[in-house]
């Protein structure tokens, strides 16, 4: 199915309770789209007509009308991807559920029931844009693994020699987890984890080893302390495999989200200050390297305090999240857009031709004072003031503070306008 098909969750259960919590904790965590209904008769209206599709399906095995689990057969004959729950556990049930061959199985009788299924439901949906590199020199394994991560949704690729990985990972970065072998030709598991180690940290991507059970006790150390995150050994569990694998891609997530609080502005979500000056350092020295040209812009929005004062910090915060949006549309993605202050913002616009660096601005300007914002009904309007600095200067920090003054003086000649560093302006005035 295309990413886009995965927003549509089916749930089949007659608690209309349990089905509510369930629907309002998938919307809220991942914004899909949920249907609910009570029976295997009601599944089978919405999908025999074949209009209506779906990526997961949550299924209760018990319903009014299919007592031994015949809802989730169907919805795999289906094709249908399935997460069945339960309200009671045992052997017996689980070898059937698994021959299902369903993504995992959740038993609902605890609190923490419920936050483990929606937690399953965010991974499969994340899994979509997951890659995941499995590495062994027996195809047989490799087809087992793939079975098992294809079921969860995720992309995979597979490598037979540990050269092969390397050359992959080379090619296809964005990789998030290998899974490989101890046991192969030329250069085993551990010298690969080695490998890889010295290209990509733990927090870019993880790895697991795997090996048999008949191996040396110590592999299990020597993966992890050579780099490996995680170990399992052969024969595992489905469950246990799952598991590993989520636990896995669930810290590199943490991992991105810690890095993203440290670089973004949590109000409007764009790029800070921070970030503006780091990312902004390697574009200055390629500047006078003569690689690039920049052009540093601040903008301040005028008379927030107003709409503060008279709406409410609430109007305020709309108003900053909608420019802050605004920016970021009408830059270009070479651009560095940031939140700088509490009600500025800042712009490194990158090889900016000089014919066209007033409109380029004043397009932005004139894009804010028509913004159509509003609160509760209420229209919010807003302009802003720009202090721009052409040309590379001795510094980053003297670009920026030549272009905030500039960004004074176009609050002192009327706010709303565009304020050119002077020796952009005789330039233009000299055709030069």
């Amino acid at each position: 199915m295309d990413i886009q098909d995965a927003t549509r969750i089916l749930i089949v259960d007659d608690s209309r309770f349990f089905s509510r919590i369930v629907k309002k904790a998938i919307v809220e965590r991942i914004g899909a789209e949920v249907v609910t209904v009570e029976t295997l008769a009601e599944a089978r209206t919405l999908l025999e007509g074949g209009q209506t599709k779906f990526h997961l399906a949550l299924v209760d095995i018990i319903l009014p009308d299919s007592s031994e689990g015949e809802a989730v057969e169907y919805l795999m004959q289906k094709r249908v991807p399935c997460i069945v729950f339960t309200s009671f556990y045992s052997e017996d049930l689980r070898k059937m559920i698994l021959d299902w061959n369903v993504m995992d199985y959740v038993i609902k009788d605890t609190p923490s029931s419920l936050s483990y299924l929606v937690d399953i439901v965010e991974r499969v949906h994340r899994n979509r844009e997951t890659k995941i590199l499995v590495v062994d020199d027996s195809k047989t394994s490799r087809m087992h693994v793939r079975a098992l991560l294809t079921g969860y949704q995720c992309q995979v690729i597979e490598a037979g020699t540990a050269q092969e990985a390397l050359d992959t990972l080379e090619a296809q970065p964005d990789i998030r987890l290998v899974i490989t072998d101890y046991f192969m030709p030329g250069m085993n598991g551990v010298e690969l984890v080695q490998e890889i180690r010295k290209k990509f940290d733990r927090d870019q991507l993880s790895i697991i080893g795997i090996a048999s059970g008949v191996s040396r006790g110590a592999l299990s150390a020597e993966f992890i302390k050579l780099g490996a995150n995680d170990f399992l050994k052969k024969p595992f569990l489905p469950e246990e495999f799952f598991c590993r694998v989520s636990q896995n891609l669930r810290m590199l997530d943490l991992f991105s989200r810690l890095k993203d609080m440290g670089i973004r502005d949590t109000l409007t979500g764009i790029h800070n200050r921070r970030f503006f000056f780091e990312a902004g350092s390697g574009l200055f020295s390629s500047a006078k390297r003569d690689q690039l040209r920049l052009t540093a812009a601040m903008i301040d929005l005028d008379f927030i305090k107003q709409i503060n004062d008279t709406h409410g910090h609430k109007a305020g915060d709309i108003v900053l999240k909608g420019v802050a949006d605004l920016l970021r549309r009408q830059c270009r993605q070479t651009d560095v857009v940031a939140r700088y202050g509490l009600d500025s913002f800042a712009i490194l616009a990158v090889n900016l031709a000089d014919d066209s660096i007033v409109q380029f601005f004043e397009r932005i300007r004139n894009a804010v004072e028509t913004l159509e914002l509003n609160e509760n009904g209420r229209p919010l309007k807003i302009t802003a003031s720009f202090g721009v600095c052409h040309g590379t200067r001795e510094s980053l920090e003297a670009m920026m503070k030549e272009a905030d003054d500039l960004l004074t003086r176009a609050k002192k000649n009327g706010r709303n306008r565009v304020e050119l560093s002077e020796t952009r302006k005789k330039e233009k005035e000299t055709g030069k």
